[in-house]
């Protein structure tokens, strides 16, 4: 498997509107099989592991609270490997869904990549099929069959 640069998604995809979804990422250059196009470090992302998770839930619900577990909801997944739900803070978070996906985890089953499943070729949407993420044990506000259905009727 080949790593790309340090700066992957600055170095491989651009944010564009998406034809699938509001925004999504767009391949700026070819992309070869196999290639690592996101590697986030932890401080790119935000870990809301269970006990975060009931804490928030067995706290005083407000307006700001909701805000953060929809944006959980929307723009989060959940690790097995971590057991949390990782929150993309950087520019992965707008990968859009695909039943027929170029992106995906990767074979090491490092849970903060994503890899090319195929070729991708300059201009094409990266999408990943939120199916082929973990499930969550403790929470049901990660991609769910039925948002995932929405987000495909919608495009």
């Amino acid at each position: 498997m080949k790593l790309a640069s340090s700066s992957l998604l600055n170095n491989y995809v651009e944010l564009r509107p998406s034809p699938l979804h509001g925004f999504g990422l767009f391949a700026k250059k070819d992309i070869p099989k196999d290639t690592i196009w996101w590697k986030s470090k932890r401080s790119n992302v935000l870990l809301l592991n269970h006990s975060h998770y009931r804490t928030l839930q067995e706290s005083h619900v407000n307006d700001t609270m909701d805000n953060l577990l929809n944006i959980a909801s929307f723009y989060g997944y959940y690790s097995a490997k971590l057991d949390s739900i990782v929150i993309c803070l950087d520019n992965a978070r707008y990968v859009n869904h695909s039943h027929v996906p170029n992106s995906g985890a990767p074979s090491n089953g490092d849970p903060l990549s994503s890899v090319s499943l195929r070729d991708i070729y300059a201009g094409e949407e990266i999408t990943e099929d939120y199916a082929n993420y973990d499930a969550c044990p403790w929470s049901k506000i990660t991609c769910s069959d039925s948002f995932i259905t929405y987000r495909d009727s919608v495009a």
